[in-house]
Order: C-alpha cells, then structure tokens, then sequence
C-alpha cells in the first residue's frame, strides 16, 4: 500500500503550527523576527521542502523587486538535524541590491533591442 507523503503546504503548515507553539510556551525567536516578515521553513533532514521554500523566498523577493509584493524581511527557520532550529535572515539590502541591479539590467537591454528592431523595421 502506497503512503501518501504530505504536500508542501501541509509540512509549511504542520511546522509553522509546531513553530508558534513553542514559541507560545517558551519564546525565543519571537523578538528577533521584524514584524511583517516573510517566514520560511527549512530542515537538514528535508531537502525537498528547504529547497521548494527557496524557490519560493526567491520568487517572492522577485516580486518585491517587481513592486507587485510588499518589501519585507525574508526569514528562514531552519532545523538542524539535533533538532536545534536556528533563524537565518534571506533577504539583505545586497540580495536586493542584486536583484534591482538584474532588473535594471534586463530593462536596459530589453530597450535597446527594440531600438535596433525599430530601426531595422525603417529601413526596410
């Protein structure tokens, strides 16, 4: 019989919930988490969910950069194989200086190709 494996969202939810229960009862990262930040959830023995919440934290430190999704602190809570978790800031002002900068890029050079198909266009 095949054993149906959670999705990603039930392991985000399942460890979010587990997540503010400690912190209920024992608070210890509460103080060190801006209001208003994106939560991530990543483990030394899940690689799948580490590594589909970057993708996700990636995506979604796109759309700041887009303007389409409100700045905000990106946080991880990573656990450790020992059970130990640690907090580990995603986003800084260089990874979205970077991204700014690809964006600017992107437009800069996005721009001029349609000036050389404009003026490709006119000359015919």
């Amino acid at each position: 019989m095949k054993q149906n494996k959670p999705s990603i969202t039930d392991q985000n939810l399942d460890r979010l919930t587990a997540f503010l229960k400690r912190e209920l009862e024992h608070p210890h990262f509460s103080s060190d988490i801006p209001t208003g930040a994106h939560l991530f959830h990543g483990a030394d023995n899940n690689a799948e969910l580490t590594q589909s919440n970057l993708k996700l934290a990636s995506k979604v430190m796109l759309g700041m950069t887009l303007g389409y999704i409100d700045e905000s602190p990106m946080m991880m809570i990573y656990e450790l194989g020992s059970g130990e978790q640690k907090l580990i800031t995603l986003s800084t002002d260089a990874e979205r200086d970077k991204a700014h900068s690809f964006i600017e890029t992107f437009q800069e050079t996005t721009q001029k190709e349609m000036v050389v198909k404009i003026h490709e266009m006119a000359a015919r």
